[in-house]
């Protein structure tokens, strides 16, 4: 599969056309119903410029031209416009209208940038990565080219986080308001949500919407922190997807894929 191929499905997924096999009636509800998210250009670009990468967080299976961001997403919108507006209104009534649980919840989605993001839906099903090794293996592999794309397509773009434009925004971070201002294209969490969630989809097809439904609880979750917007968790749709599905047709990552397969299988989790 080409990365273009993979950049059609990934886009299929934030606006709701038709995905793969795996993915159907997977595709998080919010964003099919969401007519408005960017859609990535049909025809091939020249091939980009390689990207520098942070020396501690280098690509190991794909290529930064494959993740090139002046390629794969549209740009955020721009400061002062309407659309920038609305969504930091929409971010702050997200906030004034959640539950205490869910307020909770966001809380414990941040502290657990991980794979540790599946055990409360996946948990009760026996989904347990300290007796699953080779899939937690395979899925650390994921988080690790999400932290190496992340930190290349959220530098290039270098959007403000929502809480800089209204001071009654909490911030639900660990670190508070004296976090990073300028890191919030795409959602960093979201990538990791939506790169991990395509591959467990595909391996356990039998869970797919459940899977993708976390994968989007979990972004929005950042919404809900305060320290995204609306189009940071489109882009970070696209991204992840992206980054899951190429991973998928990856030959050095293959090994890790088919390893988790086989230990789903034996475990009943494919069924």
């Amino acid at each position: 599969m080409t990365r273009y191929a993979c950049l059609a499905i990934a886009t299929a997924v934030v606006v709701g056309f038709a995905v793969p096999s795996f993915a159907q009636n997977a595709v998080p509800a919010a964003a099919a119903a969401d007519p408005g998210a960017a859609a990535i250009a049909a025809a091939e670009p020249p091939a980009p410029a390689p990207l520098p990468q942070n020396p501690a967080h280098i690509l190991k299976y794909l290529s930064p031209d494959d993740l090139d961001p002046a390629t794969l997403l549209a740009p955020p919108p721009a400061d002062g416009s309407d659309q920038q507006k609305a969504e930091v209104a929409e971010v702050l009534h997200m906030q004034q209208a959640a539950s205490q649980a869910r307020r909770d919840q966001a809380v414990w989605d941040d502290r657990h940038e991980s794979s540790e993001l599946w055990i409360t839906t996946l948990g009760p099903i026996g989904f347990d990565l300290t007796k699953l090794p080779a899939t937690a293996a395979m899925l650390d592999a994921v988080l690790h080219e999400r932290d190496a794309a992340a930190d290349v397509v959220k530098v290039y773009f270098g959007r403000r986080r929502p809480w800089t434009f209204n001071d009654d925004i909490q911030v639900c971070e660990a670190a508070g308001k004296g976090g990073s201002k300028v890191r919030a294209y795409p959602s960093g969490h979201g990538t990791l949500s939506y790169a991990q969630g395509v591959i467990l989809a595909h391996l356990m097809p039998n869970k797919g919407q459940l899977v993708m439904a976390r994968a989007e609880d979990f972004a929005e979750s950042r919404m809900i922190c305060g320290v995204h917007s609306r189009s940071d968790i489109r882009a970070s749709a696209v991204l992840g997807t992206t980054i899951g599905m190429l991973l998928m047709q990856n030959a050095k990552f293959r090994p890790l894929l088919d390893d988790a397969r086989a230990e789903l299988a034996a475990a009943g989790l494919t069924r």
